[in-house]
């Protein structure tokens, strides 16, 4: 996006306060700087010469969510959340991007053989009775930034990750299409349950599945600003997925799934358009392209279900895991208020911004509760961990699972 066409899009904004309505952190704070209307007037005096990027408002520019609320929610139909990633690349050229930040995005999610160890790190680190003593004598409290409290965040790691536990064909004898499945790094490195519970359900259906050597979505390089590793990161998923021959490629995982579909934008060419095409949600796999058929066994629970922002705004996909749900045997299926409300997870941000990121998940929490669930669905693992997380800290008995394992648990 060229800065006309930026220009453009700010001159738009009739200063309504139609995004107030919608968005958590203003839900929050009551701070204006923090809506959409009040960064898109801090933008447009930046482009103007009126504003430099000072460190305030850089801090003010990682202060969104890029849930899309206000995005959906404007009469105008502003792009608030492409905005907000324009002056954030704007920001990582003239500023540069942080060192941490830098390692990570060129050295980590780059290289699957140094995320992979540093995977098998934080698993020692779990098992080796080290974060057991850490917490116990507090030592991570006397640091600074909060970390005692973050580190609470850090999830269980795979002892292997999941790409190495299972083949890389599964076979099917009448397959109706050839799915290729996309992991992503939360699925392989963290939740590998939800990883079997696809595959057990996908095996159940006439579908033959690959799973090719795969990199990170480059989401969080591209929400950082870093648009060239996230380019990279792309040509190379491209590239692999169009090798294995698939007719559909799904993701079990919101961000990656919304990711995935930019690739034709973000890159352009046809290679590009055809792989982003191609890519659906594991729910509209199950939900709409093919007949979803449950196993025998009934699963009795109250259920509710949270949708993920990547997953209803950013692919436009809400009923299809509803439907499942409720397909399942000896499901209760309630409605929570406001399912579509950020849960403060959206990537990183309930890291750099925990406590912003608590007050949010808490207003989840309580949607949640008043819905009387005893277990909560979804189909993003960041939300599955931030969900999990805030209701661990005011000891709320409902279980977090994605949508894969409520539908496994039928066969």
């Amino acid at each position: 996006m060229d800065n006309k066409t930026i220009k453009e899009y700010l001159n738009r904004c009739s200063k309504c306060g139609g995004c107030q309505a919608v968005c958590p952190l203003y839900g929050e704070t009551h701070s204006e700087p923090l809506v959409a209307r009040g960064k898109l007037f801090l933008m447009k005096n930046y482009l103007d010469g009126n504003l430099e990027l000072s460190p305030k408002m850089m801090e003010l520019m990682s202060l969104c969510l890029l849930c899309k609320a206000c995005t959906v929610q404007c009469p105008n139909r502003i792009p608030v959340d492409e905005l907000v990633l324009s002056i954030r690349r704007e920001i990582a050229h003239q500023k540069g991007i942080p060192f941490v930040k830098k390692n990570v995005f060129h050295h980590l999610l780059q290289n699957n053989g140094r995320l992979t160890l540093a995977a098998k790190f934080a698993y020692l680190y779990q098992q080796s009775g080290l974060q057991w003593l850490m917490r116990k004598t507090n030592i991570l409290g006397l640091l600074p930034g909060e970390l005692a409290r973050k580190e609470k965040l850090l999830p269980r790691m795979n002892r292997v990750p999941f790409r190495a536990q299972v083949p890389m064909t599964l076979s099917s004898s009448k397959p109706r299409l050839r799915v290729g499945y996309y992991t992503g790094c939360l699925t392989n490195y963290v939740f590998a349950e939800t990883g079997h519970a696809v595959l057990k359900v996908l095996k159940n259906h006439p579908l033959e599945v690959v799973i090719p050597e795969q990199w990170c979505c480059g989401l969080p390089a591209l929400t950082s600003g870093d648009e060239e590793s996230a380019v990279l990161l792309a040509r190379r998923n491209i590239e692999v997925f169009k090798k294995a021959g698939v007719d559909i490629i799904i993701t079990d995982c919101a961000s990656c799934g919304s990711m995935l579909r930019q690739y034709g934008d973000l890159i352009g060419g046809r290679d590009a358009r055809i792989f982003s095409q191609k890519v659906v949600d594991f729910s509209q796999l199950m939900g709409d392209v093919i007949d979803f058929k449950p196993g025998d066994k009934e699963v009795s629970s109250v259920v509710t279900y949270h949708d993920p922002c990547h997953l209803r705004r950013g692919q436009g996909v809400s009923e299809a895991p509803r439907k499942l749900i409720k397909a399942v045997p000896g499901i209760a299926f309630r409605e929570m208020k406001d399912p579509d409300r950020c849960c403060g997870a959206a990537g990183s941000f309930n890291l750099t911004h925990y406590e912003l990121a608590n007050r949010i998940g808490h207003r989840k929490t309580r949607n949640i509760v008043d819905s009387g669930a005893q277990t909560v669905i979804t189909g993003c693992p960041s939300c599955i961990m931030q969900i999990r997380h805030q209701l661990e800290l005011q000891e709320i008995p409902v279980q977090v699972m994605h949508l894969a394992e409520l539908l496994s648990k039928t066969y």
